[in-house]
């Protein structure tokens, strides 16, 4: 007899037992079981859509013997290892949860491995679901596709086989399309970015504070504390393995793959090493970053990786908040693929919840942690690997209370397709890219260098869209989450999932809109959006500094707070003064731009003597605080000040400051900025070169000599500037802009065509009107993210002496 409550059918191994009362009794043969779920149809089409599928199961074995039982669920492609789990023990009996593997579900089954015959009574067996996926992004197609995912059934795993042989075969033994040239440009890019020659995406350091209003959203970056060797790892993984280890042995495994990724300022640390953290907090600090999330390992007692996070605790000058998140998964060998091998567990249970919560008070309780409202911000990784998670944050509250912290923020995790956070007792649910991502593969597009590659390939900027447009819809109570890239090839060689494609420009469209979503979504200061991550280098998900990029996702993590930034206008009573005040007093313009604060002063010593001879038109930009402006108009009293907004770099500010020349009909000009180079050496030492030979004790009775006596002259600079545009790498990164802008001026230029490097120069108004004549959508500064070439603005710098020449002028260095 098959109790029709429990919907569960012998398909091998044994039998339900006929009884009319009490608990239902299955009679277990020898060997292995599967019960298969029969629920109706209108059953099944509600556990459609969702995010994760949870099972639980009230059994007592009769003969006292413990039974290994696992469940299989069936999303279109068959049973598999791909979507079994272990049920294992929680308050009301045994349960799991699985992840969703597709949008619908099509069976669930049990496994009952032991080889022993037992009698087994059920008392309750249920499936539910949480959680609604994104809308599916193949739009109508998507039905389609799963329903045929269904009929396809079992035959569905060995037609992917046969695809992924097929694939092997057409790359094996055969050149690559484009012959060897495919391998030596996957070379050649490697070995240059190894060399560092600052490709066009490559960013310099970043130099200046950032000041954000108070109640901006907060940027949380999560953080693994894995960068030291541990006896355990010593012993699982070899002797003096950390994440570097795995990090370094990574090789592309497609063409264009962003492999091995290679550490830039920081190289392959040691958190042992106490400088190590306090240099990554004054990176943070500079980038926007307003806490770290440690990852925190807690296994019954037991702690792990707990080194650096124990050495920030205790050094009180390591000032930026910090959060943790519990890690509250068993480690396994799953970079290697065997997930059933253990290397240390969790043993949830009601005394270990107070347990770790009684050793995560004493961070809480530090005045540098994170806090909403006054409340501590705590993170549980997988609450569904709790028994009973609402017991566990009931048992936590209970205890924050207790030890005097207040009342708590719990937040869980989207990992492994978690949703139902409120009935297990938290605040809200912590986004966490790449999990819940299934859409935007592009596998089947790339071209294989590795023909055994078993991994999937997905478009980064097509998953950044879809999750912007997702939040329109999102639960209220998400935190939203961005990862900067995902690249995991390092721990699962030729078997990683490898986001494609992203860069710094997309990452910061992506953050923008997160945290655009948590402002508008959150009161005043509550707003959090967590990043995935600070420092998971073997993922490919990080913010520090590499060879390739530099400090360009750090620049764009700042970039993308730039809105909640305090700004200057033209309107600000400083600079409506010194308009009202200004009068023109000479021919001749010094414009300046001051983008260092710190710099003011170095340049009003400079300029003092030509104060009679030549005005100051000073560009100062909106981020400034008001402070620095006072600190400008006492040291120019005399100059026109406006408010710029920093768009390619100097360049913006010069062509708004030349345009107001030209207004004010001055005839010549000379252009200066506080130069610092920051990714160069010697970029103070050249600043002060460029300016003494340009306004020097002669360089300005020279340089109005010299005008005077050539009218055709438009542009002159000193020798030491004069570079050719034919100059090894010049031009390597900047062709693309340099003929759109000769295109849109009708310029020409040849190798030898020169330019004034370092962008300082005296120059005639009229010679520069086919620039001070676009539009800005005509120039198209973009995003630059800190990039040291590449950028509209280095072509510009690049076409000045083709500007003048097509404006009838001419260049000379001789000055």
């Amino acid at each position: 007899m098959r109790p029709a409550r429990l919907d569960l059918r012998p398909l091998s191994g044994g039998a339900w037992e006929t009884s009319a009362t009490g608990p239902s009794v299955f009679a277990k043969g020898v060997g292995p079981t599967i019960l298969r779920w029969t629920p109706d149809r209108a059953k099944l089409r509600s556990l459609g859509e969702i995010r994760t599928l949870r099972i639980d199961l009230g059994l007592t074995a009769l003969d006292g013997l413990p039974t290994d039982i696992f469940v299989e669920a069936d999303w279109g492609g068959g049973y598999g290892a791909a979507s079994r789990a272990r049920l294992k023990t929680g308050d009301k009996g045994l349960f799991a949860v699985l992840p969703a593997r597709g949008r619908r579900l099509h069976g669930v089954r049990l496994l009952l491995v032991t080889q022993e015959a037992r009698r087994l009574a059920v008392d309750h067996f249920s499936v539910t679901g949480n959680g609604k996926l994104d809308p599916d992004p193949r739009g109508r197609l998507g039905p389609v596709l799963e329903s045929l995912k269904g009929t396809l059934g079992p035959l569905r795993a060995p037609m992917m086989d046969v695809w992924r042989l097929a694939r092997r075969a057409r790359f094996s033994g055969v050149a690559l399309r484009g012959g060897q040239d495919r391998w030596r440009a996957t070379y050649n890019r490697a070995l240059g970015i190894a060399r560092n020659p600052k490709g066009p995406h490559f960013a310099a350091p970043i130099v200046e504070p950032l000041r954000l209003a108070p109640d901006a959203p907060k940027i949380v970056a999560f953080y693994l504390p894995q960068f030291h060797p541990i006896a355990e790892n010593d012993a699982w993984w070899g002797k003096g393995f950390t994440d570097w280890s795995n990090v370094a042995k990574a090789q592309p495994q497609f063409v264009g793959h962003d492999q091995p990724r290679l550490p830039a300022d920081l190289g392959y640390y040691d958190l042992r090493v106490p400088a190590v953290m306090a240099q990554q907090i004054a990176l943070a600090k500079t980038a926007g970053v307003a806490a770290f999330c440690f990852h925190y390992y807690w296994f019954a007692g037991k702690r792990l990786l707990e080194a650096p996070i124990e050495a920030y605790l205790a050094d009180p000058s390591l000032d930026l908040p910090f959060a943790l998140c519990w890690a509250n998964e068993n480690w396994t060998r799953r970079w290697e693929g065997d997930e059933s091998q253990v290397l240390i567990a969790q043993d949830h249970s009601p005394e270990d919840d107070k347990a770790v919560f009684r050793d995560l008070a004493r961070y809480l309780a530090d005045p540098r942690y994170l806090r909403i409202g006054g409340r501590p911000v705590l993170v549980v990784y997988r609450p569904e690997l709790l028994p009973d998670a609402k017991a566990t944050t009931d048992r936590w509250r209970a205890l924050s209370l207790e030890l005097g912290l207040g009342e708590l923020v719990l937040y869980a995790t989207t990992a492994f397709g978690f949703s139902d956070y409120a009935a297990c007792g938290f605040d809200g649910i912590v986004d966490f890219p790449p999990h819940g991502i299934d859409f935007a593969e592009i596998t089947r597009e790339i071209e294989l260098l590795n023909p055994s590659f078993e991994g999937q390939v997905y478009d980064y900027a097509r998953v950044a869209d879809a999750k912007l447009n997702a939040l329109a819809t999102a639960d209220p109570g998400l935190v939203p989450g961005v990862m900067p890239s995902w690249d995991n090839q390092a721990r699962k060689s030729g078997a990683g999932k490898v986001f494609h494609g992203a860069d710094p420009a997309v990452y910061q469209r992506w953050l923008g809109g997160a945290l655009d979503h948590a402002a508008r979504t959150r009161s005043p200061g509550e707003a959090l959006v967590f990043v995935n991550a600070w420092n998971e280098w073997a993922e490919g998900a990080y913010l520090e500094p590499d060879r390739r990029f530099g400090h360009a996702y750090l620049h764009a993590t700042r970039a993308a707070l730039a809105p909640y930034v305090p700004r200057l206008t033209d309107h600000h009573p400083l600079a409506a003064a010194a308009a009202t005040r200004f009068q023109r007093r000479s021919g001749v313009a010094i414009l300046l731009h001051l983008y260092y604060p710190e710099l003011t002063v170095w340049f009003a010593q400079r300029l003092a003597s030509l104060a009679e001879r030549a005005d100051v038109i000073l560009t100062v930009p909106e981020s400034w605080a008001e402070a620095e402006l006072a600190a400008a108009r006492a040291a120019f009293p005399e100059a026109l000040i406006l408010i710029t907004p920093n768009q390619g770099r100097d360049i913006g500010p010069f062509i708004r400051a030349l345009k107001v020349a030209r207004e004010h009909g001055y005839e010549l000009f000379c252009k200066l900025h506080t130069k610092r180079s920051p990714h160069q050496n010697d970029g103070d030492a050249w600043r002060e070169t460029l300016v003494a030979a340009l306004v020097g004790q002669t360089g300005l009775e020279r340089a109005l000599n010299a005008f005077e006596q050539d009218p055709r002259l438009g542009l002159l600079a000193g020798s030491a500037s004069r570079t050719a545009l034919g100059k090894p790498d010049v031009m390597t990164n900047n062709a693309v802009h340099v003929q759109r802008l000769a295109q849109l001026m009708a310029l020409t230029f040849n190798d030898d065509t020169p330019f004034a490097a370092g962008s300082m120069f005296w120059g005639r108004t009229e010679a520069f009107a086919p620039l001070a004549q676009l539009s800005d959508d005509e120039i198209a500064f973009g995003p630059e993210l800190g990039r040291v070439d590449g950028t509209t603005a280095h072509a510009i710098e690049r076409l000045t002496v083709a500007i003048v020449q097509r404006a009838g002028y001419r260049a000379s260095f001789q000055l």
